[in-house]
């Protein structure tokens, strides 16, 4: 009984129906003071880092935000210096800000953060792994209803406006290092 969705679908995922948003990335960030203490230019030396880790359960059992990164890198067996895990990605990034570690990053959700020079993504574009896209998805009954159609325009403007600024934002952060 919903008329309007939002859903994330993974890289290899397609969404029927959907018009997609924005795409997600997915990078290491950490706060200044950390990138500057110990080596952090390759992925390997995460190794000597304490991992900030977003652990959660689904549909299809536990999640670690870590783990599709680390995989994806070639590095699904790294054991890190330390790990901290959160059950909310609010309390992650706020590790992150306070220096307890590396996190995950998401682009486009850390851009006002890296804008800010509050976190850096010290692997620069080596870095990123791209995560999958969110898509909207208007249901058959609801698509002509001319408030859905206003909604879903305000919501793909607002989207288009913060992806301009979010790429700005983007670029920087990787070269902030």
């Amino acid at each position: 009984r919903l008329d309007v969705a939002l859903r994330w679908a993974s890289p290899e995922s397609s969404v029927p129906g959907g018009e997609r948003l924005f795409d997600v990335e997915m990078f290491p960030v950490c706060s200044p003071s950390v990138a500057s203490e110990r080596p952090l230019s390759r992925a390997a030396d995460l190794a000597s880092h304490v991992l900030l880790d977003l652990e959660t359960v689904t549909a299809s059992g536990p999640w670690s935000d870590w783990a599709p990164w680390l995989e994806g890198k070639g590095l699904a067996n790294l054991k890190p210096a330390g790990a901290l895990r959160f059950s909310h990605y609010d309390q992650v990034v706020r590790a992150a800000l306070d220096g307890s570690g590396v996190a995950m990053g998401r682009m486009p959700h850390n851009a006002h953060h890296i804008a800010d020079g509050l976190l850096v993504a010290p692997l620069g574009k080596e870095g990123v792994l791209r995560w999958g896209a969110y898509f909207v998805l208007v249901s058959p009954r609801a698509v002509e209803r001319p408030i859905v159609k206003r909604f879903v325009a305000w919501l793909c403007e607002e989207v288009r406006i913060d992806g301009a600024s979010t790429a700005h934002r983007h670029q920087r952060g990787y070269s902030a290092r």
